[in-house]
């Protein structure tokens, strides 16, 4: 199905019925200030909630669609006004397996609140702001990386074009137990502060290989915690969002750890 779009009218190659958008999110609870474009949580400094296995989950992201394509994809050969953004799929990469599923395959869903403004209400008209609720009972734990795939609707000599666009590098990790081995006498682990300065307590974990990785998963350091209250310290690297993996008696439980100045 191929759209053409402006605020006045809205021609649809293909022709549905209006649809009434009982999404929860609030388009316009976040402020972009004065930039073209933007997703929020941006996972830099604000975070989508952490999610549990069996626990109910609920969540939003907002997006602020540009006006202009190459405010999307600077590379673009021919910058036109854009359309609509199109969320085609919501997908979750585990970082230290390097599988990639679906958001469905885990428990979730997402449901998109676009004001009415198109059928779908996952198209989002350019120069609009917009949102979609992540709701569901994860089932699958692990340290995911979410990305939020749209297709960016431009229409170029009057004939419209699609380029696949991924808002990628979100953490979205699902805590729980990996392989289904429980341990109910155990205190789950915890590192605090957290967010920290440079150095947090990582508490519970004692006899568990620790491994603090990278967002995109790679290892950075590897240790083992031989106390309940550990000192751990974050010198010499860069502030940011890091995976804390320890693995004990079978058991494996990730955490995320931010590192702030």
């Amino acid at each position: 199905m191929l759209y053409s779009f402006n605020r006045s009218a809205i021609v649809v190659l293909t022709l549905a019925s209006c649809i009434t958008v009982s999404a929860q999110c609030d388009p316009l609870e976040v402020d972009f200030g004065e930039e073209p474009w933007g997703l929020a949580p941006d996972g830099v400094e604000t975070f989508f909630d952490a999610a549990e296995i069996s626990v109910p989950y609920t969540d939003d992201v907002h997006l602020l669609v540009p006006s202009m394509a190459s405010e999307v994809v600077p590379e673009t050969p021919l910058d036109a006004p854009i359309d609509s953004v199109v969320i085609s799929a919501v997908l979750l990469v585990d970082s230290i397996a390097g599988d990639t599923l679906d958001f469905a395959d885990v428990g979730m869903a997402y449901e998109c609140n676009n004001l009415g403004d198109c059928t779908d209400p996952c198209t989002f008209l350019g120069g609009e702001q917009y949102c979609a609720s992540f709701t569901g009972v994860p089932t699958v734990a692990g340290d995911f990386m979410l990305s939020l795939e749209v297709e960016v609707w431009a229409t170029v000599f009057g004939f419209p074009l699609a380029t696949p666009f991924s808002f990628s590098g979100f953490p979205f990790p699902i805590a729980g137990e990996v392989n289904g081995v429980e341990d109910a006498k155990a205190a789950a682990p915890r590192a605090y502060p957290n967010p920290s300065n440079g150095q947090f307590v990582l508490q519970d974990a004692q006899g568990s290989t620790a491994v603090l990785r990278a967002l995109d998963g790679q290892s950075i350091r590897t240790w083992q915690v031989n106390s309940s209250a550990e000192q751990v310290s974050m010198d010499g690297l860069s502030p940011g969002v890091y995976f804390l993996e320890l693995v004990a008696k079978g058991r494996r439980e990730v955490l995320r750890v931010s590192f702030v100045r």
